[in-house]
């Protein structure tokens, strides 16, 4: 799957909510305004998972000669003692899991610092308690389309703290014909590129 333009596409969205804050608000582009900050930080992670694929790439399309990657060649740039199909999964997953992980981070960031702005900061703490608010001041549902997409983002996150492995009720969420499954107890296969881009929506 071809993430790039998904990426750009965030990039892009992330730029427009920017700058509807700075109108809305007042505050400066630059402003170290908590909100702008958090927005800054989800588009240097959607930015930097970009720069890592084109690297890759491009680090790729130097060991070629005629048609064929010169596997061994390439192998030797990235200090890889392991076969291709071994490689470029190590490093994808590691680009994948990273990127999972860093852009939930940032998410629940920046729903801290709009809810604190709002002085509308739940009273009790957990993720699942900000994300119920912050649905609640936009006024979405807590059942729809965009509860689905934090709570899949949540659960693999934790899951891939948990190795991998889904550690708590089973649930089975749809989004766009694509299903999110977590079995209690069993290592979570929704994680893919594919998965990702429907998250990054």
């Amino acid at each position: 799957m071809d993430i790039l333009p998904k990426c750009s596409e965030s990039i892009e969205k992330l730029e427009a909510i920017k700058k509807g804050v700075v109108i809305q608000s007042g505050i400066s582009y630059t402003s170290q305004d908590a909100r702008m900050v958090a927005l800054d930080s989800l588009q240097i992670s959607i930015s930097s998972l970009g720069m890592w694929i084109n690297t890759v790439n491009a680090l790729a399309n130097s060991h070629i000669a005629g048609d064929c990657l010169n596997e061994k060649g390439f192998l030797k740039s990235v200090g890889s003692g392991l076969d291709i199909e071994q490689t470029e999964k190590i490093m994808f997953d590691f680009l994948r899991f990273g990127f999972m992980t860093l852009v939930h981070f940032n998410l629940d960031n920046l729903f801290h610092n709009i809810l604190r702005q709002l002085n509308a900061l739940p009273q009790k703490q957990g993720y699942w308690n900000l994300t119920d608010q912050i649905l609640d001041q936009c006024s979405l549902s807590k059942t729809g389309r965009e509860k689905k997409l934090l709570t899949a983002f949540a659960n693999l996150r934790n899951s891939l703290h948990g190795n991998g492995i889904h550690k708590t009720e089973p649930l089975n969420i749809q989004i766009n014909d694509i299903s999110f499954n977590f079995i209690k107890g069993k290592r979570i296969e929704c994680a893919s590129w594919k998965h990702i881009v429907l998250l990054l929506d």
